[in-house]
């Protein structure tokens, strides 16, 4: 299983993430001119006040190190492609939220590392020792993300027919890859899940709904029309699992932070699934 973790789902992930790229192009990076507010706002808020809840649970909550680690990774990844299907369920702004995704993706280069770092050095290292190397997150971040989401703009870039005919399939096989990466973790944590299960659902649901309000007080803020306020709902708590584990697996070697990671992901989609469908009824009411 050491084995699997280390090279298996890291290569699960350059393969995800590639197929994001697919899902990309430059003009949903230009649209950001569109929504100015919208997304400097959003990314202002993910990138600060996201991983200030996620402190203020462990601190309240008193969370054991290894799920403390786990939650302080997740809110410091940038937002996951997930919210994108999420907001194709709410009928929501879908060009905002791949807008937002494509952005997040970008400045996490810079904010992952200092954003985590930080925190690892306030709320781990005196207690527990965890020091985080900002370079190496920043390394991960650059080839199992930016690098594999700009090989797969590249071949839509210049093959797109064949992106085109075979979207569906590629898509498919990305929820596939995800599946099996999760099931792996979940199924290699399963211990250090059971041990800590009442911190990691309370932390995992806490931490939904803290990213929640702070979406539906932005959008108040904006006077955002309900499309863009669903899409800030699916953006905030969707975190990116790939870029948690990579950090967890090449950076720290702890693959137990991936105990929390891994079970808020499952928490998160269980909480937002029936709100996005929620939404769609109120759509098309």
């Amino acid at each position: 299983m050491n084995t699997v973790i280390h090279v298996g789902v890291p290569l699960l992930i350059v393969l995800a993430m590639t197929i994001v790229g697919l899902e990309l192009t430059p003009a949903d990076l230009l649209r950001v001119l569109h929504y100015p507010m919208e997304v400097t706002a959003g990314l202002l808020c993910q990138v600060l006040l996201l991983p200030l809840i996620a402190a203020g649970l462990v601190v309240l909550l008193r969370l054991d190190p290894v799920v403390a680690g786990g939650v302080i990774l997740t809110a410091a990844a940038p937002q996951a492609m997930t919210s994108n299907y999420y907001c194709l369920l709410g009928r929501a702004n879908v060009a905002l939220s791949v807008t937002l995704t494509a952005a997040s993706s970008i400045i996490a280069v810079a904010t992952t590392p200092l954003v985590a770092g930080l925190a690892f050095g306030l709320l781990l290292e005196p207690q527990a020792g965890f020091v985080l190397p900002a370079g190496k997150v920043m390394q991960q971040v650059v080839t199992g993300l930016l690098l594999p989401v700009a090989a797969g703009m590249l071949v839509r870039r210049y093959a797109a027919r064949f992106v085109e005919r075979n979207r569906v399939r590629f898509q498919r096989l990305s929820m596939i890859g995800l599946g099996v990466m999760l099931a792996i973790v979940l199924v290699d944590q399963i211990a250090t899940i059971q041990r800590n299960f009442v911190g990691i659902m309370l932390a995992a649901v806490l931490f939904t709904a803290g990213a929640v309000a702070l979406a539906l007080a932005l959008a108040k803020a904006l006077s955002c029309p309900r499309g863009d306020t669903v899409t800030l709902v699916a953006a905030f708590p969707s975190r990116s699992l790939a870029i948690a584990t990579l950090i967890s697996v090449n950076v720290l070697g702890r693959v137990d932070f991936l105990s929390f990671a891994a079970t808020f992901f499952l928490v998160q989609a269980m909480l937002l699934v029936p709100a996005m469908l929620l939404a769609r009824e109120r759509a098309s009411a």
